[in-house]
């Protein structure tokens, strides 16, 4: 199931801090992890990443990897170079006031949900 990050973000209860490439991005899939390495097996230009690593490595990683946006969990706030980073980018940036299990389940059952209906 695809789903707009906008959307996304309202359903699991985020932040948006940047936009992104307009809110229309997609993404069918999430990986949710803090290593690098990992990341550039896994990501894709429909994968939200989920991280409580709010790195300017990993954005950058992001930006290689094409991924249309980031949610940090557990209210983790990105400094502003990081925002500054991802607005330049175009990377949407949002923000799960919950951990990475919670914040994947919900984003799990949005998606799963659109599949449903």
């Amino acid at each position: 199931a695809n789903m707009k990050l906008d959307e996304l973000a309202k359903r699991i209860g985020a932040r948006i801090l940047t936009p992104g490439s307009g809110e229309g991005a997609e993404v069918t899939r999430i990986y949710a992890g803090d290593r690098v390495s990992d990341l550039l097996n896994e990501a894709s230009d429909k994968t939200l990443l989920v991280s409580n690593l709010a790195s300017v490595q990993m954005l950058r990683v992001a930006e290689l990897m094409d991924v249309p946006g980031i949610c940090f969990v557990n209210g983790v706030e990105p400094d502003t170079e990081m925002v500054d980073l991802a607005q330049a980018n175009d990377t949407l940036l949002m923000v799960s006031p919950q951990g990475v299990f919670e914040t994947c389940g919900l984003i799990y059952q949005a998606l799963d949900g659109e599949r449903s209906s």
